[in-house]
């Protein structure tokens, strides 16, 4: 039996409109290109698109192999339901922009990740903390996780001598309160046998007696 939906579960579904934040590297983002995305989406049919905002030329995470780049994005809104991927690929295969050059995400994803990173600038944490040249200016941070412990660390390994031998743990020889000779020990330990473990013991062949059938 199928659920009747209420006048305004269905105004609002039908009014719900799907978006999209596209971000294109190294792009000339102009009018001729705007309107080749624009009737690339119109399959889910476009309400609304913004114009697109330039970024500064910087290293972005999602063209990691491009190095520095200019980068464009775009808001886009849409009434019929569709996920992120199938927008890039709309994007890609009938506006012609290249695969590594286009980026999609939902706005609301788009925008929970823009107010992680500007927190992250905001703390001043660019890089590895190991590689924070703020750290030149703690007393003692170089000596625990800069290149003076570093370089702490390699001077003394290079006092240890090559051939240095280590000592093996267990020296213990009682289990509980039994005492046992070979408990805690190593082979190393253990006396050396003089009997060969193969060929010389043998088996032990019955011998019918003589005289009996």
């Amino acid at each position: 039996m199928a659920v009747q939906q209420t006048f305004q579960n269905y105004f609002y579904n039908a009014k719900k409109l799907y978006e999209f934040r596209i971000k294109l590297a190294n792009c000339d983002c102009n009018k001729d290109l705007q309107e080749a995305i624009k009737n690339a989406l119109d399959a889910y049919e476009v309400e609304t698109m913004s114009a697109p905002k330039r970024l500064p030329i910087q290293e972005h995470r999602d063209f990691g192999k491009l190095g520095p780049c200019e980068c464009h994005h775009i808001d886009v809104a849409v009434n019929y339901p569709t996920i992120a991927e199938q927008v890039r690929q709309l994007v890609i295969n009938r506006a012609g922009v290249p695969s590594e050059k286009v980026c999609v995400y939902t706005l609301n994803q788009a925008e929970q990740e823009e107010l992680v990173e500007a927190g992250i600038i905001a703390q001043g944490a660019n890089g590895p903390v190991i590689e924070n040249p703020e750290l030149e200016d703690v007393k003692g941070a170089q000596a625990i996780a800069g290149q003076q412990r570093v370089d702490s660390l390699l001077k003394e390994l290079s006092k240890e001598p090559m051939s240095r031998a280590y000592e093996v743990a267990g020296t213990d020889t009682k289990i509980g309160t039994d005492k046992q000779s070979s408990y805690g020990k190593t082979t190393n330990d253990l006396p050396m046998g003089t009997t060969a473990p193969v060929g010389t013991k043998q088996n032990i062949v019955y011998r019918k007696p003589k005289g009996n059938k």
